[in-house]
């Protein structure tokens, strides 16, 4: 067995979705934070060469959306969910296991507290499953086949190891690289056991057609984000009924259209608040993202981020002295 190098290990403690997000190098990733007050979450990781575990805590729902890094096969389940979880088109909860398969577009929704366990591996690894089979043969499986249930063995798993690293010193190098080697050959025994099952734990929503329905309604508010977008505008647009558009927001992101388009309309102010831009102003803002009454935006900013819009502006100001109006 190859002897592990170049082993790494970060604690990052996050105030901001986007922050958060961009922790985990290993997915090309945003988060929308849908829960309203301050953000708070952290992201633990060991890694040596192409095995990383990690621990990742919301403490305030967010919606996810990405791509997988192709280079690596990611696996993650929640030790702890203050409700179920949206995942891929199915509704998911503390027993399923979700893969993140290389160059794969993903949406996860998770709610207002979840801790998550996960590990990723060199898709390589996967042929000792069966070396006559190729790395696409194994990505493909999974695929087809992006979740499951039964995650207790590989749970407990992590949870113990995870705990021990967090808790070991800076100088157990070798030690972490013996636990990482240990976690990939459990890992690899315990995705053998998952193809023979066959099994998938996860809830599939009631009608197939809500993950296109507001997959498309979503594209649709990012590209109108500037101009009033009604219930009619978009059902007119997507050809779809009001009942349909409503059970797909509710069943995906847990909030009807209209709260999800305010969600949307925020985090994108959010992201030109904390820009650092010297010419960014938070009534250019307000109006950029379709907020035509700066004190509703301002009392709908502090609400949903605990925050008012020109202390989001200012934290992040070039260091120029100035302090920002509004």
């Amino acid at each position: 067995m190859t002897p592990l190098q170049d082993t790494a290990r970060f604690l990052v403690h996050a105030r901001d979705p986007q922050e958060q997000a961009s922790s985990f190098g290993l997915l090309e990733q945003s988060y929308e934070q849908l829960s309203p007050g301050r953000f708070s979450g952290s992201f633990f990781a060991v890694s040596a060469n192409d095995i990383t575990v990690f621990q990742e805590t919301l403490d305030q729902s967010v919606f996810q959306t990405g791509v997988s890094d192709p280079g690596h096969f990611t696996i993650a389940t929640a030790c702890e969910l203050s409700e179920q979880a949206y995942w891929n088109g199915r509704h998911i909860d503390q027993d399923t296991v979700v893969a993140f398969t290389p160059g794969r577009e993903f949406e996860l929704r998770t709610p207002t507290h979840a801790v998550c366990v996960g590990i990723s591996l060199a898709p390589s690894a996967l042929q000792s499953l069966a070396p006559e089979r190729s790395p696409e043969h194994w990505q493909k499986i999974f695929a087809d086949h992006d979740c499951w249930s039964q995650a207790d063995r590989l749970k407990g798993a992590l949870q113990r190891r995870i705990a021990q690293l967090l808790q070991a010193d800076a100088g157990t190098a070798a030690d972490w690289a013996d636990e990482l080697l240990g976690l990939r050959e459990l890992t690899i025994d315990y995705l053998g056991s998952v193809i023979e099952r066959g099994d998938n734990g996860a809830h599939k929503l009631r009608v197939d057609s809500y993950p296109r329905i507001a997959k498309r309604a979503r594209a649709a508010m990012l590209e109108r984000l500037h101009e009033p977008l009604s219930v009619t505008d978009l059902c007119l647009q997507l050809g779809c009924s009001r009942r349909s558009l409503q059970y797909a927001f509710e069943s995906i992101y847990g909030q009807n259209p209209v709260a999800y388009l305010r969600t949307l309309r925020l985090a994108a102010a959010r992201r030109l608040l904390t820009s650092g831009n010297p010419d960014v102003t938070v009534q250019d803002v307000a109006g950029t993202v379709g907020f035509n009454h700066l004190p509703r935006f301002a009392q709908a900013y502090a609400q949903m981020y605990g925050e008012r819009p020109s202390e989001s502006l200012a934290a992040h100001a070039p260091r120029t002295g100035r302090r920002p109006a509004g």
